[in-house]
């Protein structure tokens, strides 16, 4: 029985990451398109949040069923996982998510003072801060660093 959970689990962790790649792909896309108007565009193609959020609960549900069936919780990498996943999740929220909206605040707000004053170039330099910020980096390398640290605790279980 506990492999077949930790296949789900392992199966959900793949879902969440193919899910969560197209985020990362359009947050990276975002740095390189100076038009606001395609950079909207780009809100198309991402996943819903709801789907993240189900597979991440598919994710711990079947890691914590999997720790159960396995007599892990008396170890301390279980623990550690699961804080650092937590830390992650929230990281993602607030500043993956903040990006998204900071791009597309900055590009309607672009698009809009366009359409006023086409001549002006303040728009543009707004957008290029906005979609330049240190959020994709900063995700990018919690996100993926988090991960192998995590990769790392379930397959040596160091502690």
């Amino acid at each position: 029985m506990d492999d077949w959970l930790v296949l789900t689990h392992v199966a959900a962790v793949l879902g969440l990451m193919l899910a969560h790649g197209v985020h990362a792909t359009v947050m990276w896309r975002f740095r390189g398109e100076p038009d606001p108007e395609r950079a909207l565009g780009f809100f198309e193609v991402v996943p819903s949040t709801a789907l993240i959020r189900t597979l991440l609960a598919v994710v711990v549900l079947t890691g914590l069923a999997a720790g159960y069936a396995r007599s892990s919780w008396g170890q301390g990498w279980i623990w550690t996982s699961l804080v650092l996943l937590a830390a992650i999740a929230e990281a993602m929220r607030r500043w993956g998510g903040g990006y998204y909206g900071l791009v597309q605040a900055a590009a309607e707000k672009a698009i809009a003072d366009r359409a006023v004053d086409p001549g002006s170039s303040v728009w543009q330099a707004e957008y290029d801060a906005a979609r330049s910020s240190w959020h994709v980096i900063g995700v990018s390398v919690i996100g993926l660093g988090g991960l192998l640290i995590i990769l790392w605790l379930m397959m040596f279980r160091p502690f």
